[in-house]
């Protein structure tokens, strides 16, 4: 009898219930990656363990919790990953901060890109959650945030500036910013277009245009 029940022909799993809000992976998904556990693993036999690090290994799946359904089946509740940033070209960080790597072809949205060393993706993205509502306030889209080995801060603008914020924290970065924004719309004439701006100062900040046809590139300390 017993050896009836672990036999995976004779209690076979033949039925699998998934739930949970999932925009990035599919019921496909989570069945293919099964396929093989359930060919040998009989109803009684499979490991809820085993289940659910095998449906986690799914790409954009973040974790899922099982349990047996009677007479012959699973049901797996899955969470998804929900990105927020590109994370160093190749992989996708969460909102947890977390980095993962899932195919970039299912994200529909816009996400900015986080470049810093593998050990800060949490960092970056505390940052980015502080400054956000500065830009946003005026109407400007963060594209990007670079952390550096040294520990310096720059942002770029969808309109490509950069602003350069140094060495740190969270408060000192925003009140740099929140100085520049203050003034910003009344420094830039018509006929330019900034390259680069330095917030490393005390008071005031530096501009660096760039070069226009016509024009020789200079600095303007502000």
């Amino acid at each position: 009898m017993y050896q009836k029940l672990m036999n995976a022909q004779d209690m076979p799993l033949s039925t699998l219930q998934i739930t949970g809000t999932r925009p990035y992976s599919s019921d496909l998904d989570v069945q293919q990656a099964l396929m093989p556990l359930s060919e040998k693993e009989s109803f009684f036999s499979v490991e809820m363990t085993d289940v659910k690090e095998t449906v986690e290994l799914v790409p954009w799946i973040k974790e899922a919790t099982v349990r047996r359904q009677w007479p012959n089946g699973l049901i797996i509740h899955v969470t998804d990953q929900m990105p927020v940033a590109h994370w160093n070209e190749q992989h996708l960080l969460n909102i947890d901060g977390d980095v993962f790597l899932a195919p970039k072809d299912k994200i529909e949205q816009v996400l900015p890109q986080f470049y810093g060393p593998d050990n800060v993706p949490k960092d970056v993205l505390v940052g980015y959650r502080a400054l956000l509502p500065l830009f946003l306030a005026e109407g400007l889209k963060l594209k990007e945030i670079h952390l550096s080995e040294r520990e310096s801060w720059s942002v770029i603008l969808a309109d490509g500036t950069k602003l350069i914020l140094g060495r740190a924290n969270k408060v000192i970065r925003n009140a740099r910013v929140e100085r520049f924004l203050k003034v910003y719309k009344h420094v830039i004439p018509p006929s330019k277009a900034i390259n680069y701006v330095d917030l490393r100062y005390d008071t005031g900040f530096a501009v660096n245009w760039k070069d226009l046809p016509g024009d020789r590139a200079q600095n303007e300390q502000s």
